[in-house]
């Protein structure tokens, strides 16, 4: 009995002490949770406070950065000033996989590398697809968004700041390349902003996303909108922007890229004439398609646009103009600076002049002072860049310079590939801004003027002050001579008493003209072209045509020329030392200069009963 009271006794003494270690740990258990409560509280009120300590400190960077600015405002670049061979590939819209992974896997296919804009929400909401494309080695930039009610410069440079933190600190790329990517009702407030962030802000020359398109069927389609029959190429250096996720074929993105590639970049290359078309990429005239940093990075192609002419000598600035010119020196002026053509021969076409200056005006075409065996060759108009690319080749091929006769009316659309001209060796002259003749005739073949004076005076003068804008600065031959020139082409060859006083006043030096006319616009054949391209620079009795100006143009509708020079220039390579047939190329600005006057005698060797072209 007593046993069982002790035992009892001890089960109870066992059962208190369990009872205290039970309730111990809930006690320490609820503290606890009350700790982790607390903490948690803590850590949000920490994060609030952060967040305001952040959007406080971004606010002061934007109204530092708006205050150091002075209010000044950026310009949209549609194409980047370069004379890099290359075109620039932008995208926005980087929601939906599928069109993206689509892009992404041609652009690799194809080696094609280009800028993706990424908007702050997208940074944020769709990561995998931005590290999609950082997996495929392409570039991240700014996109910026358009903000409710406006927006505010300072609202636009805080918004910059947040995409830039973003993009450093989660995907490790920095930048200061910007696009617009919706629509604003506030730019001078986006202009100011990139400004003061000292951005580079990018539009585009051609934007692949059309209105009205979003439910287009095929790539024909879209490229017929997009070009239509008028343009045939890209530009050097234009940026081409295209939506990823806006067709509703998330195949269709992709597809219109590839095709434009295909028919719009591919066939800037020159195909060698004596070679297959698939070893056509082995020359250098092909075009790289790039990002927008890769072009920014190469220093080697940069140049400014405008560029300042005030460095410019005194007599090649726009506004210089002579004075020398008045009714009693204008026959000895004229004559002195005119280089005409055998075919103007008849008193209409030269209207305003007696019959004794159309008489004593020049219609050899030559360049009288010439060195033996030594021909010209020019280039008038304008065209894109599949048909002035093709030439650029064919004279670096042949390490051979030319004159190109620009109209300039479109030249704003392409400064790059006026300045790629120059930067190869070749100068340029002016063929008026808008290509209209010094007078015009009537279906009776009487002479009657299209433009008053003024307008004919506005016409030229802007015609050079558009060209020293893009190639003012850019020196030749060493740099002992400037590319652009102070001669004038004038269409169709027409020359008129008024409009020629007119280009002499305005500080044209040289009226040109020349000996000969491939008309290669109407060309029927290759071999017909190459043969009166081989008339033009030899006599009839073999002989180079020692000081032969031959005019080429470099249009669209020239579309046999660049071959054709290049089997010409090709045989004469291959012509031995010392064989009459063998010519040499110069520049005409080597030669119309400092005091050349074609008044001069015709030297006996340049002397011919008739030039039959």
């Amino acid at each position: 009995m007593r046993r069982s009271k002790i035992f009892a006794r001890i089960l109870l003494g066992i059962s208190i002490l369990s009872a205290c270690s039970i309730v111990e740990p809930i006690e320490t258990q609820a503290a606890s949770q009350m700790t982790g409560i607390e903490n948690r509280r803590i850590s949000a009120a920490e994060k609030r406070a952060r967040v305001l300590q952040e959007k406080k400190e971004v606010e002061q960077q934007a109204i530092t950065a708006l205050e150091n600015n002075k209010g000044r405002k950026a310009e949209k670049n549609k194409f980047i000033p370069s004379t890099k061979k290359s075109i620039i590939l932008s995208f926005g819209g980087l929601s939906k996989r599928e069109p993206l992974e689509n892009i992404l896997d041609a652009m690799k296919s194809n080696q094609m590398h280009g800028t993706f804009f990424a908007t702050e929400r997208e940074l944020k909401k769709y990561t995998d697809n931005i590290h999609l494309i950082q997996s495929y080695g392409q570039d991240l930039a700014i996109g910026l968004t358009s903000i409710k009610g406006g927006g505010s410069s300072k609202e636009y440079v805080e918004q910059i700041i947040r995409v830039r933190k973003i993009l450093k600190n989660q995907y490790g790329v920095e930048t200061n390349i910007v696009r617009q990517l919706a629509q604003a009702d506030n730019e001078d407030a986006i202009k100011e902003a990139i400004s003061a962030m000292n951005c580079y802000w990018v539009d585009q020359g051609l934007n692949v996303v059309q209105s009205k398109q979003k439910d287009a069927k095929t790539v024909e389609e879209v490229i017929n909108r997009i070009f239509g029959n008028r343009i045939t190429s890209l530009n050097r250096n234009e940026i081409v922007f295209i939506r990823t996720d806006y067709y509703t074929d998330p195949d269709l993105a992709a597809a219109v890229m590839l095709a434009i590639k295909k028919d719009k970049i591919n066939n800037i290359t020159y195909h060698e004439y004596d070679r297959q078309l698939n070893e056509a990429d082995k020359n250098d005239s092909s075009y790289q398609i790039s990002s927008i940093k890769d072009v920014l990075e190469d220093t080697k192609h940069r140049y400014e646009y405008p560029v300042d002419t005030s460095c410019m000598p005194d007599d090649m600035k726009p506004d210089y103009h002579h004075t020398y010119i008045t009714n009693q020196n204008f026959q000895e002026e004229f004559l002195k600076r005119y280089i005409g053509a055998p075919e103007i021969t008849r008193a209409d076409r030269m209207p305003g002049f007696t019959k004794k200056e159309v008489a004593l005006a020049d219609k050899t075409g030559l360049v009288k002072t010439a060195p033996p065996q030594t021909v010209f060759l020019t280039f008038d108009d304008w065209g894109h860049d599949d048909s002035i690319n093709k030439i650029l080749y064919v004279l670096r091929k042949h390490r051979v310079h030319a004159t190109f006769f620009v109209i300039t009316k479109n030249i704003e659309q392409n400064p790059n590939m006026l300045r790629a001209i120059v930067s190869e060796g070749n100068e340029v002259g002016s063929h008026t801004d808008h290509h209209v003749s010094m007078f015009g005739l009537d279906k009776r073949g009487r002479t009657y003027s299209i433009e008053d004076a003024k307008t004919y005076r506005d016409n030229i003068r802007s015609s050079y002050e558009k060209l020293a804008a893009v190639i003012g600065d850019v020196k030749i031959e060493n740099g002992t001579r400037l590319a652009l020139t102070r001669l004038l082409r004038p269409p169709q060859l027409y020359v008129s008493r008024e409009g020629s006083a007119i280009a002499l006043e305005e500080g044209f030096t040289y009226l040109v003209s020349g000996s000969g006319s491939a008309e290669d616009y109407g060309s029927v054949s290759m071999e017909s072209l190459e043969g009166i391209m081989d008339h033009i620079v030899h006599k009839r009795n073999g002989e180079v045509r020692r000081g032969a100006i031959m005019v080429m143009h470099m249009s669209r509708t020239a579309i046999r020329t660049a071959r054709a020079l290049d089997i010409l220039l090709t045989k004469n390579e291959q012509r031995p030392e010392g064989d009459p047939k063998k010519f040499k190329v110069g520049l005409l600005g080597d030669y119309l200069r400092d005091g050349y006057d074609q008044r001069m005698a015709t030297p006996k060797d340049m002397r011919e009963k008739q030039i039959d072209f």
